[in-house]
């Protein structure tokens, strides 16, 4: 039988992908692939000739009216300086231009400074998901409504 994926068989299909995948395997795989899917949602934060943070965004495929905030990294000394709040910004008016009406993003309950710049940028949480992404892997779902100006809680 055939049929879609569903959340209980994480573990199960990861446990494959670890065993199937290459020992090269690395996560420039997932950046190339992300530079052919998201081209208008992956995004660079530049300074001084150099790339010091980066963001992924994408619609959800059955769902156009939500996005997602898949990715978001920014250089470690260059933190605190607006890049994050900018490409946060950025891929969130990019999801917007697309049709998006809510964007969603995942977070770790201990990385303090993302949640507040996210709460900065009008998220709120909307869900715990132990082990999101396996085991020790906890994450806070949050969520902003783009019809809300930022900062302003949404409260659906």
């Amino acid at each position: 039988m055939i049929r879609g994926y569903r959340e209980p068989d994480f573990r199960s299909v990861s446990a494959l992908e670890r065993e199937n995948s290459p020992g090269d395997c690395k996560p420039e795989v997932f950046i190339r692939q992300a530079g052919v899917l998201f081209p208008d949602t992956f995004l660079v934060a530049e300074y001084g000739g150099r790339i010091v943070g980066y963001t992924i965004g994408a619609l959800v495929q059955h769902r156009p009216a939500t996005g997602w905030i898949v990715r978001l990294a920014v250089a470690e000394r260059h933190r605190r300086r607006g890049f994050g709040k900018n490409l946060v910004a950025a891929v969130t008016e990019s999801l917007r231009e697309q049709g998006a009406g809510e964007v969603y993003l995942s977070v770790s309950p201990s990385n303090h400074a993302a949640r507040v710049l996210y709460e900065k940028r009008g998220f709120r949480e909307v869900d715990f998901c132990p082990a999101y992404f396996g085991e020790g892997a906890d994450r806070y779902i949050l969520r902003r409504d783009l019809a809300c100006p930022e900062g302003l809680i949404s409260r659906d």
